[in-house]
């Protein structure tokens, strides 16, 4: 699959106006471009994430479409004014830092990354989960989450309600990607295992995230007929969670949509496009 540069889109929409409209209603308003020039630029811009107080953001940034040499970038916002973005660590040549999430108390960024651990051998390229505790606005060390990590690809990490969620194509799984969860423990993360129907009913799948009641739940795919990344959604009943519904326009258009998020407030939508 190969991708084109993803623009950062918002869309104020309550988080009711997932599902679909009936024939004759309005639907939502059309989505914006999300800080352009300094946030969604001519480069791959993807996976925006922000505290719930709204004073900081993370998100990925590659030069292409195809994710190489992929940055974290954060930034503040002082005075009401975002700072510049600039890089959550040190370039490494060749390295790939990706798929950003904040915790919303913003003490954790849980994110991907091919860097080495003592767990993996050198000659690995492959991305596994990290994460790393924020103090006072400095990163800490970075820590490998080994136990949830696979010899596979390991992407779009998120926790809501102590589970971490995340896209792997490691062996064994029910699809080529498909979407995990693994408990958050005190001392870690603990092993993982595939996500049932209806999240892993599609070729591919990830970039799973909540609304912050917990009642909708967000995810591309590509299943069906689709021969390209859309949204779908779930909504969580008392009998389980619903089938998996494709989002209509606007959510959706040409190219690949991607790692959807939602304010705290659940107000609002960002994702990724093409």
């Amino acid at each position: 699959m190969s991708f084109t540069a993803g623009l950062l889109l918002t869309l104020s929409v309550a988080a009711a106006e997932v599902a679909p409209h009936q024939p004759g209603d309005p639907g939502p308003a059309a989505p914006t471009r999300t800080g352009t020039s300094w946030l969604s630029t001519d480069a791959n811009d993807y996976n925006l994430s922000l505290a719930a107080d709204g004073r900081r953001l993370v998100f990925g940034r590659s030069p292409t479409g195809d994710f190489e040499s992929a940055q974290v970038l954060m930034a503040t916002l002082e005075n009401g004014e975002w700072s510049a973005p600039e890089p959550v660590f040190a370039p490494r040549p060749g390295g790939r830092d990706s798929d950003p999430w904040l915790t919303p108390d913003g003490a954790w960024l849980y994110f991907v990354s091919d860097r080495p651990a003592p767990s993996r051998a050198d000659d690995r390229k492959d991305m596994d989960l990290w994460r790393a505790r924020i103090v006072e606005g400095r990163i800490g060390e970075p820590e490998h989450l080994a136990a949830a990590s696979s010899p596979g690809e390991e992407l779009g990490p998120e926790v809501h309600g102590g589970t971490l969620y995340f896209n792997s194509t490691r062996p064994g799984g029910p699809e080529p990607l498909a979407i995990y969860r693994a408990p958050v423990l005190a001392d870690g993360i603990g092993p993982a295992q595939a996500m049932p129907a209806p999240f892993n009913e599609g070729r591919v799948q990830g970039d799973l995230t909540f609304s912050p009641d917990g009642r909708i739940a967000l995810f591309w795919s590509v299943r069906g007929d689709l021969r390209e990344p859309d949204l779908f959604a779930v909504v969580r009943r008392d009998e389980g969670w619903s089938e998996a519904i494709r989002l209509p326009s606007p959510f959706n258009a040409p190219g690949m949509d991607f790692t959807p998020a939602f304010s705290a407030d659940g107000d609002t939508l960002y994702w990724a496009s093409q």
